[in-house]
């Protein structure tokens, strides 16, 4: 079995597999032979989120900046992005889109993630590419800064995107050890392992907290094996294009309770990597994590909800653990 990986380069190890295979671009009467009257609806979707082309009044609100009431049945993934969109962000939005448009897959899974509800997708893929492109942009910015420091062009463009997206979040949070990859399932699916007993809430910024979570939900992304076939996507997103996240909650505390946080991650995992969780595992939680648990549950969809598996083992029992999931861990 595999072991969880315990040394604080584990981020950085990931950073230089390559990403995860996709379906190559395939003809079209493929694509409509498997998704059936879905391909229309996906092909509508990319249309209405297109920046140069888009028809739709609320898309183009999204694409203005312009504040938008929340969906009652999506409220955490229908907010309006904080601050208009830069001409810099838009053009970065506009390659995005059309990196979109040349492979479907990720148009899917929005479709899927929304259960084929086309105007919410749009709404939320529109809000996705603008967030992927500031954070594109960010990077930029970085390797930039770092030319401009004496680092050099050539160094500044071979920094790795790991390299540049990490280049500014805290070491100690890097080296603190709650995120942890933590090997694969049975079904080859990556393990994020989240140790909730060394999170320390109010230690570090909001805003280095999700960029490492965003961090190594990236790397985590790029270690999944992948599609091979356009037949996986029938109907569903292939188990290929999963993770699994295991919450270890052995020996936390309510010291260790931070409900903002959650909420936050939870808002990231649902707006911007939908369909991407295979399972949430939820470890050894002790018996005061149920008011938490009471708190935390009605922001997740139902959908998501069905994949939370809740283990509790004795210690005896944890050495080895298999659960029928192929997972490796270690004593806490």
């Amino acid at each position: 079995m595999a072991a969880v990986v315990d040394t604080a380069d584990a981020a950085a190890a990931a950073a230089e597999e390559p990403s995860s295979d996709v379906v190559p671009n395939a003809d079209p009467a493929v694509w409509r032979g498997v998704l059936g009257d879905d391909y229309e609806a996906i092909q509508e979707l990319i249309d209405l989120t297109d920046p140069e082309a888009t028809k739709s009044p609320a898309i183009i609100d999204i694409y203005n900046g312009v504040p938008q009431d929340k969906d009652k049945k999506n409220k955490t993934a229908d907010e309006a992005p904080p601050t208009p969109p830069d001409e810099n962000t838009m053009r970065r939005c506009i390659e995005d889109h059309r990196a979109l448009r040349a492979s479907l897959t990720n148009a899917i899974r929005f479709y899927h993630a929304r259960q084929g509800d086309v105007p919410a997708a749009s709404r939320q893929l529109a809000r996705h590419l603008l967030w992927r492109a500031e954070r594109n942009m960010q990077l930029e910015a970085r390797q930039t800064a770092a030319a401009n420091a004496g680092e050099g062009a050539a160094d500044a463009e071979a920094m790795s995107v790991g390299e540049a997206r990490s280049s500014h979040i805290p070491r100690e949070l890097m080296e603190e050890g709650s995120f942890k990859a933590a090997g694969r399932d049975k079904q080859g699916r990556p393990i994020l392992c989240v140790r909730a007993r060394l999170w320390q809430p109010g230690r570090f910024a909001e805003a280095d907290e999700e960029e490492f979570a965003m961090y190594m939900l990236d790397h985590i992304e790029m270690k999944m094996n992948g599609s091979k076939t356009e037949s996986e996507w029938a109907n569903k997103t292939p188990v290929g294009e999963q993770w699994v996240v295991l919450f270890d909650m052995t020996k936390w505390t309510t010291a260790n309770s931070d409900i903002a946080t959650v909420k936050r991650l939870i808002k990231i995992l649902v707006v911007h990597y939908p369909d991407r969780l295979g399972m949430a595992i939820i470890f050894n939680a002790p018996f005061l994590f149920s008011a938490v648990w009471a708190i935390i549950s009605p922001f997740l969809e139902e959908v998501t909800r069905k994949k939370v598996l809740f283990v509790k083992v004795s210690r005896l029992q944890y050495r080895g653990l298999g659960l029928g999931l192929g997972l490796g861990l270690g004593l806490a």
